[in-house]
Order: C-alpha cells, then sequence, then structure tokens
C-alpha cells in the first residue's frame, strides 16, 4: 500500500463527551509526507499530549493528494493546515506548527479548558477566531 492508497487516519477518544459538552474537531491537513506534514503531526501530537487529563478533541489526518475536494471545500490552500471547529467556533492554523506555546494556548482556547500548562492561556488576543 502506497501512501496515496491511505485512506485519512482517524483518531478518536475512545469516550464521549460529558452531556451538554461541545465536541471539538481537528482536522489536519497534510500533503503526503512532506517535511512540514511530519513536523506539523509531529507538533500536535506533542501539544495534545500536553493537554492530559482533557477529553481529547476527535482528529483526523487528511492527505490534500488522496482527498483534493476536502481540502477545497474546507478553503485549505497551504498545507499543514490544521483546523479546530466546535458549535460556533472556528480556528485556522497554518504551519508546522513549531510554536508549542502558541499552540497549546490556541488549544486550550479552543477547548475553554483552564490551567497553568501554557503560560498566557486563556483571553489572548493572539487567537483569531472566526465564526461559519
Amino acid at each position: 500500500m502506497t501512501l496515496n492508497d491511505t485512506p485519512p487516519r482517524e483518531l478518536s477518544a475512545p469516550t464521549s463527551p460529558a452531556p451538554g459538552a461541545v465536541a471539538a474537531q481537528l482536522r489536519l491537513y497534510i500533503a503526503r509526507s512532506t517535511p512540514n506534514s511530519a513536523r506539523a503531526q509531529h507538533n500536535l501530537a506533542l501539544a495534545l499530549e500536553a493537554l492530559k487529563g482533557v477529553m481529547p478533541p476527535e482528529l483526523e489526518i487528511i492527505d490534500v493528494f488522496s482527498q483534493p475536494k476536502r481540502a477545497i471545500i474546507e478553503g485549505v490552500v497551504v498545507t499543514p493546515t490544521l483546523i479546530a471547529t466546535a458549535t460556533g467556533k472556528r480556528v485556522v492554523l497554518m504551519g508546522d506548527l513549531a510554536d508549542q506555546d502558541h499552540l497549546q494556548r490556541t488549544l486550550q482556547d479552543f477547548l475553554e479548558i483552564e490551567g497553568p500548562a501554557v503560560p498566557g492561556g486563556r483571553n489572548q488576543q493572539s487567537v483569531r477566531q472566526a465564526t461559519p
């Protein structure tokens, strides 16, 4: 099986969210196994690992070469691109996600997590959110 034949991998938590909780979804758009895409996957895994004890959001890795229509529908023009969605929220980050502090702050704000994991966590202006 070549990378082109590989369907998108979906990594999701085995548990369901608590009643009333918003199910968050992360979609990481990559371009095969290019260096930037590999770094983005690794950096995202590190950031999610740092949020231990929190219900992890559903994560889907989408190769734009295998599923170009999905990338077009989402408006993805650069890879890697991380799109985080939840009810009424949408956050888009582009690049290899190397800035762990910014990535973790963004995930904390998006998931509405309080905690000291990253200095300057919630309510920072560096997070740009657009409603769909």
